[in-house]
């Protein structure tokens, strides 16, 4: 059964709900952490909730407009220990109960007494090709090496506010790590220049970090350097980017209540969470949105703070800024935690011009759309049930071209190297100058198996296949009419997970809660799975039946004791392969 500390399937695919919009809900989706292109974490230090209130005006005012979470505590109190909370969920010493797969390292608030070789959100990236920088002001001035010491130089640097550079992985410049420690003033060069990683770790020198002066001089520096990064296209609406700024821990070093800010666009306006969250949520939250899957320390046993997300678009075809030809394929999904969708828009911003729309009730969409050569912008939008107002967008720029886009096949799901459950969604197009196309046929070269065929003439294809625990090389090739030969061809490797059966991540078995109740799940089976059954076994009732190997719902219970089950069902013999259960008590 799959663990907490293995979650492949999960966060692969985005979580969806399919509801008819002429039946009665029994359940709407938890929106899950949206993934983003662009990931900004911000850590200040040593002021607590009430002072950040009081002398940090800037920052207050875009947590109040974005969202802020008013019950957050800091891990422990020394300054190092809190930022490898935020990296590996760890303090890594004998100062904190160490979670489970992490050690102790000889750690304190200062340094450690050997590099860190637990796995770590830097590590994670590495492996799965996530483009990172970590921008730390003051670093070049200080000698620019990741072993430079505090205060190195007469500067304000403070290698122990550089989490990154305690981890084997960076000392070793395995992927060469070390090159993505940069001084903060490439910041501003990256952001001018578009070329931004998809995370960034923004470290402040003592200065402007609140460790040496003033929370007020913290703030400015805040209110100088992120308005630009505010105002690129992907932080505005129908972007996906998200910016979190957190402290270290509270007023004199002490652990406690601090501030935490979560912005972007799809950041539910004026969120004001007060679930109980630490750092260890925070690394939890940055995970998830970069799609990474395995989760290290204790970010394997918390939960991230999706109470700021109420529900987002994902666009997955055309990716961002592709050169296509004029026969595109959207392809879209949407999820909600406070309303009902009716159906998924896509437009032509550039044109004004609705190009396609799902079947009423459908939170999903994939189809072909004929655009004319030029820059477009495509924005899909989730239109709510009742009021039929968009609820949340998200938009790509794409150009179009008869000539400058090559002919072949593009695969544009799974992504290259990606991790996966059993269950694995493959989407493609092709494009044929001199050629017509008959069909997009999907393989196996591992094993040499036929997975998959679109309809006769279509040149498009968006189907989910099952494939056993291990790597796998996948081939999309377009058929010709007439010869009914390999016109071309692409392929993605693939690393499915050797995990099986049921998990449930919410709710945590044994908890008390108000209904409704959350009920995330998902499976794993070398058998193809048709649907998961939700039951409420103490009262012999069926919530749901959660077509695919996945389900993300809440559900209302009444008060009293409950019993959770997730079973899924084969698909053809309608067995049960694999089922789980947990306890509750709702009040």
């Amino acid at each position: 059964m799959r663990t907490w500390n293995s979650r492949t399937g999960l966060r692969i695919f985005l979580f969806t709900i399919m509801v008819q919009c002429w039946c009665s809900l029994s359940a709407i989706a938890q929106a899950p952490v949206p993934r983003s292109s662009h990931v900004v974490l911000l850590i200040e230090e040593n002021t607590s909730y009430s002072t950040t209130v009081a002398d940090m005006p800037w920052l207050v005012k875009q947590g109040s407009a974005n969202g802020h979470a008013a019950n957050y505590f800091s891990d422990t109190s020394g300054s190092l220990m809190d930022y490898l909370w935020l990296d590996s969920g760890s303090c890594h010493s004998t100062n904190c109960v160490l979670p489970a797969g992490s050690h102790n390292f000889g750690c304190n608030g200062n340094d450690c007494a050997s590099p860190i070789t637990d796995n770590n959100i830097f590590r994670e990236m590495n492996n799965l090709g996530i483009s990172w920088k970590v921008y730390a002001q003051s670093y070049a001035a200080a000698g620019g090496k990741v072993t430079t010491p505090d205060l190195a130089n007469g500067t304000h640097y403070y290698r122990r506010h550089n989490g990154a550079t305690w981890y084997s992985d960076i000392l070793s410049n395995s992927a060469g790590s070390q090159a993505k420690i940069v001084d903060f003033s490439q910041f501003a060069t990256d952001l001018a220049n578009n070329t931004l990683p998809q995370f960034s770790m923004i470290i402040p020198d003592g200065l402007n970090d609140g460790h040496d002066a003033s929370a007020s001089l913290a703030d400015g520096f805040l209110s100088k350097n992120l308005p630009s990064l505010l105002a690129k296209p992907y932080f505005q609406p129908g972007g996906d980017g998200l910016l979190i700024i957190t402290f270290d821990n509270g007023d004199g070093d002490a652990a406690g209540r601090v501030y935490t800010a979560v912005i972007g666009p799809n950041v539910a306006p004026k969120t004001v969470s007060n679930t109980a969250y630490k750092h260890e949520n925070t690394l939890r939250t940055l995970l998830d949105t970069l799609g990474i899957a395995t989760d290290p320390g204790a970010s394997a046993n918390v939960s991230a703070m999706t109470d700021f997300f109420s529900g987002h678009v994902t666009i997955t075809s055309p990716v961002q800024n592709a050169t296509t030809g004029t026969q595109v394929l959207v392809s879209a999904s949407a999820t909600e935690s406070n309303a009902q969708i009716y159906q998924l828009q896509v437009w032509d911003n550039t044109t004004g011009k609705k190009l396609a729309e799902s079947s009423p009730g459908s939170s999903t969409i994939s189809q072909t759309v004929t655009l004319a050569p030029g820059s477009h912008q495509i924005i899909v939008e989730d239109i709510s049930t009742g009021t039929f107002n968009a609820l949340h967008k998200a938009s790509v720029n794409i150009t179009v071209s008869t000539t400058g886009s090559p002919d072949g096949v593009t695969i544009t799901a799974p992504t290259p190297n990606s991790r996966s459950g059993t269950q694995v969604l493959v989407s493609a197009s092709a494009r044929e100058s001199s050629a017509q196309v008959y069909q997009l046929q999907v393989w196996d070269n591992t094993t040499g198996q036929k997975l998959a065929e679109s309809s006769p003439g279509s040149s498009t294809i968006s189907q989910t296949v099952t494939l056993a625990p291990g790597a796998h090389e996948i081939i999309v090739e377009d058929i010709s009419t007439g010869t009914f030969q390999a016109i071309h061809k692409s392929s993605v490797t693939v690393d499915v997970s050797s995990s099986a059966g049921v998990s449930i991540l919410s709710p945590v078995n044994n908890s008390t809660l108000q209904s409704p109740v959350l009920v995330s799940a998902f499976a794993n089976s070398s058998a193809a799975i048709d649907r998961l059954e939700v039951w409420d076994t103490a009262t012999g009732t069926k919530l749901a039946d959660s077509f695919g190997a996945k389900v993300d719902a809440a559900y209302a219970l009444p008060p009293g004791q409950h019993t959770i089950l997730v079973q899924a069902i084969s698909t053809g013999n309608s067995q049960i392969v694999a089922k789980s259960q947990v306890g509750i008590t709702v009040n």
